[in-house]
């Protein structure tokens, strides 16, 4: 499990701030876009698909 700070920390590190939301937030760096849940940990699975997603892998 990993922490949801440390998820955040990785996105803005690459230029990632948060767009829009509710239950799921979605962070953006103009082009590209994903979604981080709202709960204190993220399994390590959802963490490389958040990765990928972002293009950070």
């Amino acid at each position: 499990m990993v922490k949801r700070r440390q998820v955040v920390k990785t996105l803005r590190d690459a230029g990632f701030y948060p767009d829009a939301g509710k239950g799921h937030e979605h962070w953006t760096d103009g082009v590209r876009w994903t979604q981080v849940p709202r709960h204190a940990e993220i399994s390590e699975q959802l963490f490389e698909k958040i990765k990928k997603q972002a293009g950070l892998k």
